[in-house]
């Protein structure tokens, strides 16, 4: 028999490995010697276990995989199928007639019965392969995987890869549809950036940490939710400053399950329906105002519960990206440590979009030379925040935003002017009664208003404001004495000083 060479998919089956592709043999059916051919159950499981397939387990369910050198591809029933036929049809047809058989004769045994061959009960045989581990980033490297190789991403350093030196496997759609080079990184979107921090550069470097932060799949660490806020004073946020292009730039990297915050409902079990085993990052664009940060507080920590209808809920580690117009009422330790806060300048706007400012469309437009400004400038945010870990960003608005949306600009403006005064100030006592009372003269259209007429609801804001007071120190207590009700902003001890009106 002559030597036969077959080429799948890279691998190559010769006639000295027949074992794993010969899944067919021969049966004398009748005392007149007549023969038939049959497929061999075990030998076909092998053989597809030759050419890559195997069973990949997920929690109690499992999906079939195909396996090449040290990358995985998800595979369907049909995908499996397709790659049986079309290596029956790579066969040499004088190959076959040295068995005894035909090409056609061979493929008419899968075109008369598929189901038999080709169904989950079946193909389950496959069995999991016993070392597959996954490559995954680490507290001291980050991995991102393009056309020519791995980028191994390390404290203010990077390099490039093939996937031989890859230490563990990695599933084909995380490696980016395009190649990857060093090169510069003063391209459109480093400017975005830089327009985006108010062209600060403390602001733009913080900034920059941030995306690195969420780009570093690694979970065994502090998790905390980035939020990308509007820095506009106004009664009415209207957005379009650049939150959601960073959000969708962050998916030409990473995997990215967006889910639209109009529709967010954190009671529902269903709400992360839409992520997936490999999802990295959970967008929640556009959350609506005056939404419960706290109902985010175990999802951001923990782990996520994807729950489908119909299908076994599962779990899985994801870093948390919000967008919104407005602002979030967080306070105390357990919110602050759970979220890194970021307000976006007022570059762009409904008016000016930066396809004004750069005459292109991001992404849709770019030229291979963009891609790799931007791949680049996406690994060196990585590279800064695996060396420094996240810088917060000097506010421009935000503690104000917060006082504002969350009681009422009437009574920011009327605490303000105290402090400004010198009438307000941390480490002393102060009447509420006087307080409400002397802002009512102020604004008499209060005094019949059904929130702030009564004393306890302007407490709330008291509270409120002083919780996003730098002046009044975050913090506030309650004390009566004498029938009076006082509240102390701060707790500086050397300024314990009772006031009465």
């Amino acid at each position: 028999m002559n030597q036969q060479s077959t080429s799948i998919e890279g691998e190559t089956i010769t006639e000295n490995n027949r074992r794993f592709f010969t899944f067919w043999y021969s049966k004398v059916v009748n005392k007149q010697g007549d023969i038939e051919w049959k497929i061999n159950h075990r030998e076909f499981i092998e053989f597809l276990r030759y050419i890559g397939f195997r069973r990949y387990d997920i929690n109690q369910q499992y999906i079939f995989v195909k396996i090449k050198k040290r990358i995985i591809e998800e595979a369907t029933v049909h995908g499996i199928a397709d790659d049986v036929m079309r290596y029956i049809d790579s066969i040499d047809e004088s190959f076959l007639i040295e068995d005894g058989i035909s090409r056609e004769e061979l493929a008419s045994k899968f075109y008369t019965s598929p189901a038999i061959f080709f169904n989950d009960k079946k193909l389950s045989m496959l069995g999991v392969e016993a070392d597959l581990v996954l490559n995954s980033d680490t507290k001291e490297n980050s991995y991102i995987y393009y056309q020519n190789g791995f980028v191994k991403c390390s404290a203010g350093a990077f390099e490039i890869l093939p996937y031989k030196m890859l230490d563990g496997f990695v599933f084909k759609n995380q490696i980016k549809d395009r190649e990857f080079r060093q090169h510069s990184s003063e391209g459109m979107f480093r400017q975005f950036i830089f327009n985006i921090s108010g062209k600060k550069e403390q602001r733009f470097i913080a900034l920059q940490t941030m995306i690195g932060y969420l780009l570093h799949s690694f979970y065994e660490t502090k998790m905390k939710a980035v939020n990308l806020t509007d820095s506009s004073i106004s009664d009415n946020a209207e957005g379009r400053t650049g939150k959601t292009l960073l959000g969708h730039a962050i998916s030409y990297i990473k995997n990215v399950c967006e889910i639209s915050g109009k529709d967010f409902d954190p009671t529902n079990k269903h709400k992360y329906s839409t992520a997936k085993l490999d999802t990295q990052i959970v967008f929640l664009n556009d959350l609506q105002k005056k939404f419960n940060f706290e109902n985010l507080f175990n999802d951001i920590s923990d782990s996520i519960t994807v729950d489908r209808k119909n299908m076994q809920p599962f779990s899985i580690r994801a870093k948390m990206l919000i967008a919104a117009n407005d602002t979030f009422r967080i306070e105390g330790a357990s919110a602050k440590d759970r979220v890194i806060e970021f307000e976006l300048a007022e570059h762009y706007s409904a008016d000016f979009s930066p396809e004004d400012e750069f005459g292109v469309w991001f992404f849709r437009d770019w030229d291979p030379e963009e891609w790799l400004s931007f791949d680049n400038f996406m690994i060196e945010c990585l590279t800064i925040y695996l060396e420094h870990g996240v810088i917060e960003a000097d506010p421009i608005n935000l503690d104000k935003r917060k006082q504002i949306q969350h009681t009422n600009r009437d009574v920011v403006e009327f605490l303000d002017e105290k402090i400004k005064k010198g009438e307000l100030r941390s480490g002393f006592d102060y009447d509420k009664n006087e307080l409400h009372y002397e802002f009512l003269e102020k604004y008499p259209e209060y005094k019949e208003d059904k929130w702030l007429k009564r004393n306890a609801n302007f407490t709330k804001y008291l509270k409120t404001y002083a919780a996003f007071s730098p002046q009044l120190r975050g913090k506030c207590s309650e004390r009566r004495s004498n029938g009076k009700s006082f509240i102390r902003f701060g707790k500086d001890e050397a300024e314990q000083v009772s006031l009465s009106f």
